[in-house]
């Protein structure tokens, strides 16, 4: 019974080191990091990160895929910006699109304090 436990134990083991590689280093985790889709959380982290903290008054999530991710804030009475995610490697690109609801619609506005493209460290 004792030999039979070994045995199983150590077809366990030999079942786990065939299935984790086994250079699951920093590098190979990033990189696995920079293909997963950018979660809400993760987004306002960026976008902190990249000088948008004054407009994450309200923020939620529009639209969320491995390729970009669409985080709607609306900052002020008024405001409305649309930020667009795109992961790029270790890196997020940041596109900005700055408004307004005043008159009862969405319309650009061309604001000059803010980038409105960035690239971040993810």
């Amino acid at each position: 019974m004792k030999k039979m436990a070994k045995v199983i134990v150590a077809l366990v083991v030999m079942a786990a080191i065939f299935t984790v590689p086994a250079t699951l280093g920093k590098t190979e985790l990033t990189a696995y990091a920079s293909h997963k889709a950018i979660s809400l959380k993760e987004g306002k982290k960026l976008l902190k990160k990249a000088g948008y903290r004054s407009e994450l008054g309200y923020a939620k999530l529009s639209s969320k895929s491995k390729k970009k991710t669409v985080i709607v804030t609306y900052p002020g009475a008024k405001g409305k910006d649309i930020f667009t995610l795109r992961p790029r490697s270790k890196h997020v690109k940041i596109h900005a699109v700055f408004g307004t609801l005043d008159g009862g619609h969405f319309s650009t506005i061309n604001y000059i304090h803010l980038p409105h493209n960035k690239t971040v460290k993810r």
